[in-house]
């Protein structure tokens, strides 16, 4: 029943006829409502076989009216976009399938609002990349759909953690390949160099939080150094699109773990089981033992607790001998010059720097004059000083300076 009211009579007592979508009143007969709508599912039963009437219509459908019809639009140009950008990609279409449920969860939740339909869409596919491991960067969908790399990543990851979805972190190893060859390099042990590096790197803590193509060009560099194919640090940042800093940090980080006292044969032979700490935690490790140091260091003596006067004993220093058994009394010897070599060193001295000392002098005896301090003069008449200014330079060549002089003849 509706909670309406008739019209005519005021009574509420109404009779609903679903097929013609009318509701009359019992009291007084008065048709007060036309096609209403109702919530319940009507059925007909033509040969035997009962239909649905009507059909329903999805919260994330939008339909056009064509005619007398309506049929569903924007899914079907969803979808189209979506298989455009994987086809130009080369990715199956498993992919789009996969990227086009992901939308229409984003779509439900309200995340694709206020927002560019480009920017989402890359987004949900690169989702479906992470999961199935396929190597593909948020660079490669900026530089396809000519984006901004940095707003696709803000929405991924508003997507991922509205949704709670579990992307598992990017191995680095997919990309090598695809950046040896750009690179160009011929030898196939570079690769498989690079593969251990990248391995050893994520059992060290420094492929999290990272980005994989640092992780890559940083690889590539040392094992193209060592197989004596080398590339340059600016080479290798401009194929993985990296900056040149990001990738000597990179290298700073390797350079300070374990493996990296090991020599080529031992590292690729000998793995080593110790993990080292991520090297944030080495970073504030090292600023609390600095800090610790200067706050020992920077207290006054009158501060801390001592009880005795410390001075400084002169007479203890000078009783102190060093001794050094690597250095030989003999070898110190060596090195002091006789007054013969001392004379002929100081001739050769001389000789070269003749005429720097010969110089000297003069410089030294040469006086500056004194800036000339203009004086300033004052003018009896604006004549006076117009004259003036005319008689020594001419300002500027748009006015005309023969016109002056003649206003004051």
């Amino acid at each position: 029943m509706h909670n309406l009211k008739c019209t005519a009579c005021g009574s509420m007592n109404f009779e609903e006829n679903t097929q013609s979508e009318h509701a009359i009143c019992k009291n007084c007969g008065a048709l007060n409502e036309e096609a209403f709508m109702t919530s319940a599912l009507n059925f007909t039963e033509t040969n035997g076989v009962s239909q649905l009437n009507g059909e329903i219509i999805r919260m994330t459908d939008t339909y056009a009216k064509v005619g007398s019809s309506f049929i569903r639009s924007t899914n079907f140009q969803i979808q189209n976009q979506i298989n455009s950008i994987c086809d130009s990609m080369g990715l199956p279409s498993e992919v789009a399938q996969s990227a086009f449920r992901w939308y229409k969860l984003s779509l439900q939740a309200n995340l694709t609002k206020g927002r560019s339909i480009s920017y989402t869409l890359s987004a949900c596919i690169y989702i479906v990349c992470r999961q199935e491991k396929i190597p593909h960067l948020l660079l490669d969908f900026a530089n396809l759909l000519e984006l901004n790399v940095f707003k696709i990543g803000a929405i991924f990851m508003k997507i991922v953690i509205f949704l709670n979805i579990k992307v598992p972190l990017i191995d680095p190893s997919l990309f090598l390949s695809r950046f040896f060859k750009k690179l160009e390099l011929q030898n196939m042990e570079i690769l498989n160099l690079a593969n251990r590096l990248t391995a050893r790197m994520k059992r060290d803590w420094i492929v999290t939080g990272r980005r994989p193509n640092n992780l890559c060009g940083a690889a590539l560099v040392i094992a193209s150094r060592i197989h004596n194919e080398e590339r340059t640090i600016s080479e290798v940042a401009k194929v993985v699109c990296a900056s040149p800093a990001t990738i000597n940090t990179r290298l700073v980080e390797i350079s300070q773990t374990e493996s990296a006292n090991l020599s080529i044969t031992d590292f690729k032979n000998i793995w080593l089981e110790k993990e080292e700490d991520p090297p944030i935690t080495k970073l504030q490790n090292q600023l609390s033992e600095n800090k610790m140091l200067e706050s020992v260091i920077l207290t006054p003596a009158s501060e801390m607790d001592i009880d005795e006067d410390f001075t400084f004993d002169h007479d203890f220093m000078n009783s102190f001998q060093y001794e050094d058994e690597a250095i030989e009394s003999n070898e110190i010897e060596d090195f002091i010059l006789t007054e013969n070599e001392s004379k002929a060193k100081e001739n050769i001295w001389n000789n070269m720097f003749d005429e720097y000392l010969k110089s000297r002098p003069l410089r030294t005896q040469k006086k500056k004059e004194p800036k000339k301090v203009k004086k300033n003069i004052e003018y009896e008449t604006v004549e006076d000083a117009l004259k003036d200014v005319l008689k020594d330079k001419r300002m500027t060549t748009k006015i005309n300076y023969d016109a002056l002089k003649d206003l004051f003849d």
